[in-house]
């Protein structure tokens, strides 16, 4: 173990109004990030930090997983990855080669992001959820 987390990773984690609940950004780009993130040191300090904060939840903001290989190598060192796709932007072959990449990964979530409502019922992304919206609802 590398002893408590660097003083700089507690002062990293911005804290939320949600209790329990810290965000930390995705930094400021280093040319051996990949490596630094594929480290056996990055491992043992996401295992520390997992067990010095078990009673909360930490979001590791990354560039979109397909753009940088820094995101896939920290996506695979997660228990839980939340997808971020842009209604009417994001392709499904996208989402599905996103997917794909952290294959590993035990939890894996979405989070539609510009949905807009139609009047139809429709939320921009196909077809309707069926809440009850549009017509014969």
């Amino acid at each position: 173990m590398l002893g408590s987390p660097p003083t700089e990773f507690s002062r990293a984690l911005l804290r939320t109004n949600i209790d329990k609940l810290a965000f930390l950004g995705a930094g400021t780009l280093h040319p051996k990030a990949a490596e630094m993130l594929a480290s056996d040191a990055m491992l043992a300090l996401l295992e520390e930090v997992a067990a010095r904060y078990s009673d909360r939840v930490i979001i590791f903001d990354t560039p979109p997983l397909l753009v940088t290989t820094e995101s896939r190598v920290l996506a695979s060192r997660m228990g839980q990855v939340v997808f971020v796709v842009r209604a009417g932007r994001t392709l499904q072959s996208e989402v599905r080669q996103a997917l794909a990449t952290v294959e590993a990964c035990p939890v894996k979530l979405m989070m539609l992001n510009g949905a807009s409502h139609t009047s139809e019922g429709s939320y921009g992304y196909g077809s309707g959820y069926g809440y009850g919206y549009g017509e014969g609802a």
